[in-house]
């Protein structure tokens, strides 16, 4: 089955199929997640309805945590679909299709075309990148931006042709326009390490980086410095500052974490093929040595690298992991999406050492192959209980009583465990190849469905779209008014009424607000308006009332008229 798909366009026909699968599948099946995607996709929208394409603005005012890569790109998109989840979205899952080419494409370098397959399966069925991609934030594009990057790097490094050095310029400039600094700091941190180890640093001093510097600078600085100007300093503040070097020194929003955090958010991430990570990341530390330790010379014989692997490949991916994750850990702000860019080389050591098992040229302890086996079922038995008890749960734990049509979704915990329990009759018979597959097939057969249709049952549970259908809030033309009281305002009411939102800060303003002229709305919980309604409710009436997800409580909407 794996040997007659040696061909780049068969193996591009089938990750395109399984992209489409996981990432296009019921895009915008979902309602928009506040708070990122509520402010992402609303802030685009504003600067599409004010032909403004370099100040970010959200609910009337700068916005300044993000460049504005993806709002560009999250507009050509309404320009192209409509306003809409699907194209908020889109974005971030073209960059996910390209990622999963791009890693094929490097792992195919490195090691060989199946390989190159393998790492492209496992990178797209894996629940961080598959997240990241139905996500509207520009995690994705910094990712994409990232792999493009240092797989260029790799591919290019032998010949270093004049367009290797634009590439790499293009592509970190890109990766700053998604998210900012570290789109340039990490890749040529990796690539210094990298270069430093092989002790090739004298390609540093080549004069043709002078292009690489010419398209970073054409490609990323343009914006940044007109947006500067046009807000008079005001956004590069903001942004770099307290959105990038803030972060890294105190802890925000209380993101914080433990120091084992991000092993922690990788084995989840990369779940079900966490179950051989620890073990591709021994056998790739042992590959990376030319000359292992004589005292260790029996270890070293089950990985070094019998079929011609070089060390230079593996070291590389090591450089990419461990920059990333020991740069992130030493941050004081921590989030599980910070160390997406990580996903790709962990992908490519899981299919390497697959593939290497499956050929034969290395030999995995039976203790291992039966602790993978086992940890596969715990994967498909953990899911399916954690889903029901989800479906089942209580108020204390579980927002609005649990959400009781889950439960039908444990059925994907099925796909696990069956294929622990085939995968562990295939590798008694030595049949390796047919464990992969059917670990392949279970990981798909896991996450698709999940991330295609079981993410919209929390639509029910997300009060802005409904709220705003049940009041008929979208009134293009009309002069109304939109505002929030004594609740954390929701920022995807601005995407789906198309308006803006005042926040009101007492209930003296609040009363006020009832009392204009002009049609209002007032958006408040239901316990307030109890209260309220007594003494400043006067005419008003509720119009819309809906249980909210985020602040666990029944929202309702007044109106004056």
């Amino acid at each position: 089955m794996i040997e007659s798909l040696h061909h780049r366009p068969w193996h591009y026909l089938l990750l395109l199929a399984l992209a489409g699968a996981l990432f296009f599948l019921n895009l915008g099946g979902a309602t928009l997640w506040d708070i990122d995607e509520g402010r992402n996709a609303d802030c685009a929208l504003e600067m599409m309805r004010a032909d403004n394409w370099i100040i970010p603005t959200f609910n009337g005012q700068l916005r300044a945590h993000k460049p504005a890569l993806l709002y560009w790109l999250q507009i050509f998109s309404y320009m192209l679909f409509g306003v809409n989840e699907f194209a908020a979205r889109f974005p971030s899952a073209l960059a996910a299709l390209v990622t999963v080419l791009a890693v094929y494409e490097l792992a195919r370098s490195m090691f060989g075309r199946t390989t190159g397959l393998f790492a492209g399966v496992i990178v797209a069925a894996t629940p961080m990148l598959c997240g990241a991609a139905r996500f509207a934030n520009p995690d994705s594009l910094l990712n994409c931006c990232t792999v493009l990057t240092l797989a260029t790097f790799w591919i290019g490094l032998a010949e270093r042709r004049w367009w290797w050095f634009v590439l790499l310029g293009a592509f970190s400039g890109l990766a700053v326009l998604a998210k900012g600094p570290v789109g340039l700091v990490l890749p040529t941190a990796v690539n210094f390490l990298f270069l430093l180890w092989e002790r090739r640093l004298a390609i540093m001093w080549d004069r043709r980086w002078l292009l690489a510097s010419t398209a970073f600078t054409f490609t990323a600085l343009p914006w940044y410095i007109w947006v500067g100007l046009e807000t008079h300093g005001e956004f590069l503040y903001g942004f770099l500052w307290q959105h990038n070097v803030q972060r890294g020194m105190s802890a925000m929003e209380a993101h914080d974490g433990f120091p084992g955090f991000y092993l922690v958010v990788l084995l989840v991430g990369t779940a079900p093929w966490s179950i051989f990570l620890l073990a591709s990341l021994w056998f790739a530390c042992w590959s990376a040595i030319r000359s292992p330790w004589r005292k260790f010379e029996n270890v070293w014989a089950s990985a070094r690298d019998d079929d011609g692997d070089r060390p230079a490949a593996y070291r590389m991916l090591l450089c990419w992991i461990g920059v990333y994750v020991l740069f992130f850990s030493l941050a004081a702000t921590k989030l599980p999406n910070y160390v997406l860019p990580t996903v790709a080389p962990c992908a490519i050591l899981l299919a390497r050492l697959l593939e290497r098992w499956r050929t034969g040229s290395i030999r995995l302890p039976a203790w291992l192959q039966v602790s993978a086996v086992t940890c596969l079922g715990l994967i498909g038995v953990g899911l399916g209980l954690g889903l029901v008890l989800a479906s089942l749960g209580q108020d204390s734990l579980f927002p609005g009583g649990g959400y009781a049509d889950l439960k039908m979704w444990a059925l994907v915990g099925i796909a696990p465990l069956v294929a622990a329990l085939v995968g562990a009759w295939f590798i008694r018979q030595g049949q390796v190849g047919r464990f992969i597959f059917a670990l392949s097939l279970s990981a798909v057969l896991m996450l698709a469905p999940l991330a295609a249709y079981a993410s919209g049952l929390f639509n029910r549970y997300k009060a802005p779209r409904l709220l705003v259908e049940q009041a008929e809030l979208v009134q293009p033309g009309r002069d109304i008014r939109i505002g929030c009281f004594q609740i954390d305002h929701l920022p995807s009411l601005n995407f789906y009424a198309q308006r803006n939102i005042e926040q009101l800060e007492n209930g003296e303003d609040a009363a006020r607000f009832l009392q204009y002229s002009v049609p209002v709305y007032l958006i408040l919980p239901a316990e307030t308006w109890e209260r309220f309604a007594t003494t400043h409710g006067g005419s008003a009436r509720i119009v819309a009332r809906q249980f909210d997800l985020y602040h666990n409580q029944e929202v309702v909407v007044v109106t004056n008229r």
